[in-house]
């Protein structure tokens, strides 16, 4: 008798969020990238070795049906049943895209919405990646959000009042305003807020929290619900399409409600290929926004990418 063998799971007996899967399985499953790149992005794959192999056509993809087709998850040529194909059309739709870290080789677990519904992807236990279908209902999706970026690890309080200010990057007012904030600078941040029209207070009362430095947790946001993907290596890449691409990388300042983001954002007079090797796009449309949000939901703060500065 062998002691220590793990007992063989019927996969067709787990849930779809009990499902585990590879990176690759997903590559496969999705035609190319999820919608929060959490999963299928530069540092997740080797995708030089994708281009000039393939291997999502030949064994990437039997390995997929030799594991999902006999308990009914994909059929026989890898096309996934009715609640699976939900949710993987809902995380790789070019829609809105929530990850838990700015840096790609770094994201852990995010959350792609849009029209084709919302799903979130997870890390599984022992490796992998597990899918979490959002509800049709979307009245009941801030809850789902924050059974993903739950509470305990992502709090924010609800602001006393409301704000916004944000700094084009060309000038270096965005600098200023960011030392004034970690200084306590008052006059300072009355001085800039003033010239930008807006009120001051909020600014104020935010270098409270800041003075001496803040760590708060860290996300990312993309909209690419106005973005054309590639597909001109067989499947999706985003990064080689065209489109009106708007993101924010943020900083939480949670007891004041308050996001500290540095975003980019497409406007009038910029090119729409999203192909940068120069890093012209990215200059162009870089600003610093400061935001706070009364109501206190994370969820909707971090879907309120701001335009770039008039």
């Amino acid at each position: 008798m062998l002691f220590g063998r793990k007992k063989k799971v019927d996969l067709a007996d787990l849930t779809l969020e009990e499902l585990r899967f590879s990176t690759e399985d997903l590559f496969v499953l999705l035609n190319g990238y999820d919608g929060c790149a959490v999963v299928v992005n530069p540092f997740k794959l080797r995708l030089d070795l994708v281009e000039e192999k393939k291997p999502e056509r030949g064994p990437w993809r039997r390995a997929v049906v030799d594991r999902l087709a006999p308990s009914g998850w994909v059929d026989e040529e890898g096309n996934p049943n009715p609640e699976l194909e939900r949710a993987l059309r809902a995380l790789g739709q070019m829609g809105v895209g929530i990850a838990d870290k700015p840096a790609s080789r770094e994201r852990t677990m995010g959350v792609t919405l849009g029209a084709e519904g919302a799903c979130g992807v997870v890390p599984a236990p022992g490796g992998g990646w597990q899918l979490r279908p959002f509800p049709e209902d979307r009245s009941l999706w801030p809850a789902r959000f924050r059974e993903i970026f739950v509470p305990r690890r992502y709090p924010f309080a609800a602001a006393e009042r409301g704000g916004h200010v944000s700094f084009a990057e060309e000038g270096n007012e965005g600098e200023a305003f960011g030392r004034a904030l970690a200084q306590g600078d008052e006059a300072m941040l009355a001085v800039i807020a003033r010239r930008k029209g807006v009120d001051p207070e909020p600014a104020i009362r935010l270098s409270t929290y800041m003075r001496g430095g803040y760590r708060g947790f860290k996300a990312y946001v993309q909209d690419m619900t106005e973005v054309e993907p590639s597909y001109e290596m067989g499947w999706r890449w985003p990064d080689g399409g065209h489109g009106k691409l708007r993101m924010r990388q943020l900083v939480a300042v949670s007891k004041a409600g308050a996001l500290l983001s540095f975003c980019n954002a497409w406007h009038e007079g910029i090119s729409l290929s999203l192909d940068d090797p120069d890093g012209e796009w990215k200059r162009k449309t870089a600003f610093t926004s400061i935001d706070f949000y009364p109501s206190g939901d994370l969820f909707e703060a971090l879907l309120d990418i701001p335009d770039y500065p008039k």
